[in-house]
């Protein structure tokens, strides 16, 4: 299955960034059967004029690094077990037409946004004087004097006429010739912001009124399932008399926008998208420094990004009969939201759901421990057992461009996001992710009681057990170490993980 994932504005990145180090942990779809999906595609495509927004350009390093490490371990397979098994591509990639002249990049082109005002992009000075009247009254000021390089500063508005121009770009128009009737379209975007808020409905009207677009495949676009996330106010920032973006007008613009999508994108009779999925929180973050642009936006991570993450991993679940009629048109808009078992202001694995601990838990306790053992046993371990047998591990292994991003880059990253998450408002606390005991490292999990005590875990632990499994009749090729050592650490942790550990699941 292939999901195209329209990332828009500053919250669609953010989310990207957690599903990324959820597909890295191993967490793919599940089907009906509960099994995961083994053959699973994204091709994400970041929406956003801000090109210089912190979180845009976090989100795109992260992405450019999982690529690098997941095709050295599973090459071009569309299929993949373990950690980095979801196959993640660039719409550049998965194009056969080579002639077309498109970068090879996540992020959408939006040049003829971006080098301009908005006073310029709707040739303001050139309006008679009616019109200038007319959009006086529509725009104020700092909107037209709004530099859209920086995105839509909390201005839908704006955005809704700005991105319109999507339809024309080449992105567009290359997308549009890819889709095949398997694959399945999600957008992640804020509903209380500019470029969300106004982007992905631009977005939806342009895919299902694809019959007045010059595009190829209009009935694909008109008819595949659609599935968004639409992000609530979850987050807060520090007050300031700049006026632009004021925390004070989030809920009333998430009510205006509530309404314009239940008028356009989910009524009853008319139904644009196949599943809506509604996140936001009560409890705001710690307030975020104020920024409408100029200085990069960085927000640290939080929470309600990393369950967001979640909804396209529902959405690629769920079964095509339960999405679209025997015409392939969307059947009544599905609506979901989330809740937490335990209504906390520390949350650990055991105050997500059960449905939620059981998508979650293994494939991320398991990367956590990968983690730990590269970092503090890995090393240490070069040159005994499993490391001897063919495709052997040497030494300048640790040297190469792969290990080199994987330890220096992406797990770094990693812990960041951790770390962000650890210190907002909800705090999340799955890990004791600065220390280097495996045996309490789980937030609220210990290992498991015997008559004499509890049950040990260590990176010793893992070397024996990757040394057992290295003995069996499992061969690697030569040239693959690094799935030779990513395949036994996996199924290592598989043996490890009930023996050790106590069973929250």
């Amino acid at each position: 299955m292939r999901l195209f994932i329209f990332a828009i504005g500053g919250t669609g990145s953010r989310v990207l960034k957690s599903l990324i180090m959820l597909s890295a942990a191993g967490v793919k779809p599940l089907d009906e059967s509960g099994q995961k999906i083994k053959a699973f595609e994204i091709i994400p495509i970041i929406v956003d004029p801000h090109k210089s927004n912190e979180d845009l350009k976090r989100t795109d390093v992260l992405l450019s690094n999982y690529s690098t490490i997941r095709r050295r371990l599973y090459g071009d397979s569309d299929e993949a077990e373990g950690f980095f098994a979801t196959k993640i591509s660039t719409l550049r990639s998965i194009m056969k037409d080579t002639s077309v002249n498109l970068t090879d990049t996540f992020i959408f082109n939006l040049s003829t946004v971006e080098k301009c005002k908005f006073r310029d992009f709707i040739n303001y000075d050139t309006m008679s004087e009616s019109n200038h009247a007319l959009t006086s009254l529509l725009f104020a000021d700092y909107q037209l004097e709004n530099k859209m390089n920086i995105g839509f500063v909390g201005s839908p508005n704006i955005g809704s006429i700005a991105l319109n121009q999507i339809k024309d770009s080449d992105e567009f128009k290359a997308f549009a010739n890819i889709l095949t009737n398997d694959d399945r379209i999600f957008f992640i975007s804020s509903i209380f912001g500019g470029t969300g808020a106004s982007g992905f409905p631009i977005l939806v009207k342009n895919i299902r009124n694809a019959q007045n677009l010059n595009v190829a495949n209009k009935e694909f676009l008109r008819r595949a399932p659609i599935g968004a996330l639409t992000v609530l106010p979850y987050f807060n920032i520090q007050h300031t008399d700049d006026g632009r973006i004021d925390k004070a007008d989030f809920i009333v613009k998430t009510q205006s926008a509530l309404q314009y999508y239940n008028e356009t994108l989910t009524n009853d009779t008319d139904a644009q998208i196949n599943e809506l999925y509604y996140l936001g929180d009560s409890i705001s973050s710690l307030p975020y420094q104020y920024d409408p642009g100029e200085n990069g936006q960085k927000n640290n991570a939080h929470l309600i990004e990393m369950i967001g993450a979640l909804a396209p991993l529902k959405f690629a679940g769920t079964p095509d009969y339960k999405l679209r009629d025997q015409n392939g048109y969307p059947l009544k808009t599905a609506a979901y939201e989330y809740g937490l078992e335990t209504d906390t202001n520390e949350v650990t694995f055991k105050a997500f759901g059960a449905s939620t601990r059981h998508l979650l838990y293994n494939d991320m306790v398991k990367f956590h421990l990968l983690y730990m053992y590269l970092k503090n046993g890995f090393e240490k371990n070069i040159g005994k057992g499993y490391t001897q047998d063919a495709p052997e591990i040497r030494n300048e292994f640790t040297a190469t461009d792969f290990y080199r991003t994987l330890d220096t880059q992406f797990f770094t990253a990693y812990v960041d996001w951790l770390g962000e998450m650890r210190n907002n408002n909800r705090s999340v606390n799955l890990f004791d992710y600065l220390s280097a005991d495996m045996n309490n490292v789980i937030s609220g999990v210990g290992t498991k009681k015997t008559w004499v005590g509890h049950k040990s875990i260590s990176c010793d632990s893992f070397l024996s057990e990757m040394n057992r499994l290295s003995r069996d009749n499992k061969s690697y090729s030569a040239g693959h170490e690094e799935f030779k050592l990513f395949d036994l650490f996996n199924r290592a942790a598989d043996n490890l993980l009930p023996d050790k550990y106590e069973n929250i699941n």
